[in-house]
């Protein structure tokens, strides 16, 4: 036997991530990201900072010293004329008279070779730096470099030195070991470097508990997307905060309330179908089982079954009209003139009965405008004067009326029948409900159900005031557009006032 994988896999493919890949996991990283590259951007500003202010030192240090050896020629000068002995008795006096400080070294070149150096021993020897002292021998002007040695880092200036009437040519070499400074400073980085990245694990464990509890709504989200189907869509994602990820759930709960909504205007459709429909059904087939040859029983039968098929028509239509008076959205709401719509209906129902219709309105211009649809609210009506007219005797009075106020719209059927029982008045709007005194009427029961759905679609409500011989009002209470909007600007006609 074979089996379809095809659908586990696309659940999978939908559904089932790697961990790596989660919200959750792309969230920390990126923000790991940021602390990380943070804390590289400053611990490297703070090492090119405390290694430009170690070389601003020791050249401040080398510039003292320059000084010195300039004072100390002159005065080996007596102030003017040339040096006695030249370059070379200028640099022995020099070096024997002056002590270099600790980690500093003096060298002293004379037509580019090492002539003498400092007596304390230097932590490397750079007058064996080949490389260094030819460097140091080819400078027209005193210049600052780095240099590496045995011992680490060196930072030294060398000062060209020239003696009137001496063709030898000198240079001065003043060396200051820095890999001490250096090292303290590479210490400082690799324990800034220890504590960010210590950081940055406390930054990760932190981050997962907050990025855990920001996408718990997601991951609530995801479950309830999977426990979703046909038969159970109650349930729904608890809002907690205003955030993006509460509007997100709001709006999924949204999204869950009209798909239970129209799974239940479906459920209640097919179920009205299903039990509605049965009897007609029957006695149609009965009738057509039991056809016999007289033509005057054969005439009944089609007179039975074709009345039993238009009552099928009819229950059909308004059971469609039900379903979609129900529908999120049904509504195509305009701006329309109170009174004009108050005159439409009452012009289309004098042509349902043999009655005297009276239209009770007074028109107030100010609030003349409502935003609703025009044909669910037309047909409302005409369904509630269609009952007035099936309750009521022939030439009987009906009144269809309406009138504005601040905030909302009344619309009204008065008629003259005889009245609703209380007990009736609880329940005629339910679905395949008549009153007890309308019994063998024709309907199916669902004209004020799909008046209630129409009100309920504009957020209003239906109402009924009765009395056992006292007739009956219905009135249609809907929500109006504020009368200043811009939108509202339709004149009315006047209406028509019939006697």
């Amino acid at each position: 036997m074979m089996t379809d994988l095809a659908p586990a896999k696309r659940s999978a493919g939908i559904f089932g991530h790697h961990p790596l890949r989660s919200i959750r996991a792309r969230l920390l990283g990126r923000m790991l990201m940021l602390v990380g590259l943070t804390l590289a951007s400053i611990t490297g500003a703070e090492s090119f900072i405390l290694t430009a202010r170690l070389n601003e030192r020791v050249d401040r240090e080398l510039a003292h010293d320059v000084d010195a050896f300039r004072s100390f020629a002159t005065e080996s000068a007596g102030g003017a004329g040339p040096v006695p002995g030249g370059v070379r008795a200028l640099f022995l006096s020099y070096l024997q008279g002056h002590i270099p400080e600790h980690g500093q070294t003096l060298i002293t070149l004379v037509d580019g070779r090492p002539f003498r150096r400092s007596a304390e021993e230097p932590p490397a020897r750079l007058d064996i730096d080949r490389a260094l002292m030819a460097r140091a021998a080819a400078v027209r002007t005193p210049s600052y470099a780095d240099a590496h040695s045995a011992a680490g880092s060196v930072r030294y200036v060398a000062v060209p030195v020239a003696v009137a009437d001496d063709p030898a040519r000198g240079v001065l070499v003043i060396a200051t070991f820095t890999q001490q400074e250096r090292g303290h400073i590479n210490e400082s980085i690799r324990t800034q470097i220890y504590l960010g990245l210590g950081a940055v694990l406390l930054s990760a464990c932190v981050g997962w508990i907050f990025s855990t509890r920001i996408v718990a709504p997601l991951r609530i989200l995801r479950d309830t997307a999977r426990s979703i189907h046909e038969s159970d869509i109650t349930r729904r994602i608890p809002v907690q905060d205003r955030d993006e990820i509460g509007q997100l759930a709001t709006t999924f709960n949204d999204m869950l309330d009209r798909l239970d909504d129209a799974s239940s205007t479906k459920r209640q459709f097919m179920n009205d179908v299903g039990h509605e429909l049965r009897t007609p059904v029957t006695i149609a087939l009965s009738q057509l089982e039991t056809l016999s040859d007289d033509p005057a029983a054969r005439s009944r039968t089609v007179a039975v079954v074709t009345d039993e098929l238009h009552r099928m028509h009819r229950m059909a239509e308004e059971l469609l009209m039900l379903a979609k008076a129900r529908r999120p959205d049904a509504l195509r709401p305009e701006d329309l003139s109170l009174s004009e719509l108050i005159e439409e209906v009452y012009v289309k129902a004098a042509a349902l009965a043999e009655r005297r219709w009276l239209l009770d309105f007074v028109e107030d211009p100010h609030r003349d405008t409502l935003h609703a649809d025009r044909q669910l609210l037309t047909q409302a009506m005409i369904q509630l004067a269609q009952n007035a007219a099936q309750h009521t005797a022939e030439h009987a009075r009906i009144w269809i009326g309406g009138r504005a106020e601040a905030d909302a719209v009344e619309l009204w059927v008065k008629d003259t029948g005889h009245g609703i029982p209380l007990a009736d008045q609880r329940r005629i709007f339910e679905r395949f409900t008549r009153a007890e005194e309308s019994r063998g009427r024709t309907g199916a029961g669902l004209g004020l159900a799909i008046v209630k759905a129409i009100a309920e679609a504009h957020h209003g409500r239906i109402e009924v005031d009765s009395a056992p011989g006292q007739g009956a009002t219905f009135t249609l209470r809907i929500p109006r557009a504020d009368p200043a909007d811009p939108k509202t600007k339709k004149s009315p006609k006047n209406p028509r006032q019939t006697p």
